[in-house]
């Protein structure tokens, strides 16, 4: 059963049309745990405040495979997960990672692994998944001007066999970028 929470001033409509768009049907005939999941919209919600709260949960591990980070306040956040003990794995596309606000160098110096795509092929994702049960998605850029600019989404979902899949996914992508063909 997946719960949705109520947003203010959103239609259950809208919930339902993201829900519907983000998971497969085949996932959602396999899940037997509750899960819940929270949308936020850019411009229009500070979508780093749900973000940074998500990553503050972290216990164990952080997974990311984004196409890129020059957000200071969300890779401080890494930073800080990896200083408190927390494993955290970013992988990042490769033209966005050579641009110039860039802060991977920044991460990979505060003892992150970072894995950044050997081919100048997209890597289109907006992803993290937190201690295998809480996952961040959505078109959301990890970028410092994401949230005046763009108009995006990010669903927060807690649902630990999702995140196992994400989890899985993650690790799949930092394996094959780690050895370039």
């Amino acid at each position: 059963m997946i719960v949705v929470e109520k947003l203010p001033g959103r239609t259950m409509k809208t919930v339902l049309m993201v829900i519907c768009l983000l998971i497969p049907v085949s996932a959602c005939a396999h899940q037997t745990a509750t899960c819940t999941m929270t949308a936020y919209f850019s411009p229009w919600d500070n979508v780093i405040v749900p973000i940074h709260r998500a990553l503050l949960s972290a216990h164990k591990t952080v997974y990311c495979s984004l196409y890129g980070i020059t957000n200071r306040y969300l890779a401080h956040d890494l930073i800080n997960l990896e200083r408190k003990g927390v494993t955290v794995e970013v992988g990042l596309d490769k033209r966005e990672a050579h641009g110039r606000y860039d802060l991977h160098t920044v991460l990979e110096a505060a003892g992150i692994t970072v894995i950044i795509k050997p081919r100048v092929v997209l890597e289109h994702n907006k992803l993290c998944v937190i201690d295998g049960r809480t996952i961040i998605m959505g078109s959301y850029n990890w970028s410092a001007s994401a949230q005046k600019q763009d108009n995006s989404d990010v669903i927060i979902k807690n649902c630990p066999r999702l995140g196992k899949a994400f989890v899985g996914e993650c690790k799949r992508i930092y394996e094959r970028d780690s050895h370039p063909r």
